[in-house]
C-alpha cells in the first residue's frame, strides 16, 4: 500500500515537472539568472548561459535599456524519458532599464566560464562632479 501511494506521488511529481519546465517553447522572461552592479566607471552585468552558444546570443541597448535575447537549443537527450528535468531550454529575453547616461559605443561582452559579462560604461557628463564649498 505504501508502495503504491509513493509510486502515485513520485509519478504526479514527475507530471507536473513536465508542466512546468518542459514545455518552455515561449520567451522566458526570467531566465538566465542576472545580477546587475555599478562602479563609479560603468554598469556590468552578469548573467548566467551555461551551455549557450555566443552565436545563439543577442546583446542590444537602445533608449536606455540593455536587452539580452536569445536561444538554447535542445540536446537529442530532450527526447529521453526525464525523472527530473531542472536545466531550462528554449527562447529567452531579458530587458534591463539603465538610468543613467551611458557611452554606448564602449559596450563590450564577452563569455567565459558559462557566464555573460558585460560592461556599460557610463557617459563623462552622467559621472559625479565633486563640488568645493566656498
Amino acid at each position: 500500500m505504501l508502495i503504491s501511494v509513493l509510486n502515485d506521488l513520485y509519478r504526479i511529481n514527475r507530471e507536473m515537472n513536465t508542466l512546468l519546465y518542459d514545455d518552455v517553447k515561449s520567451v522566458n522572461t526570467y531566465w538566465p539568472g542576472v545580477n546587475i552592479y555599478e562602479n563609479e566607471a560603468e554598469y556590468i552585468a552578469v548573467a548566467k548561459v551555461p551551455g549557450i552558444d555566443k552565436n545563439e546570443i543577442s546583446i542590444s541597448f537602445k533608449d536606455n535599456s540593455l536587452k539580452i535575447s536569445g536561444e538554447k537549443k535542445s540536446s537529442d537527450q530532450e527526447k529521453a524519458n526525464y525523472h527530473l528535468n531542472e536545466r531550462k531550454n528554449g527562447k529567452f529575453e531579458r530587458i534591463f532599464l539603465i538610468n543613467e547616461k551611458i557611452d554606448a559605443d564602449k559596450i563590450n561582452a564577452e563569455i567565459k566560464n558559462g557566464l555573460l559579462l558585460i560592461k556599460i560604461p557610463k557617459s563623462p557628463e552622467s559621472k559625479p562632479v565633486k563640488i568645493n564649498i566656498k
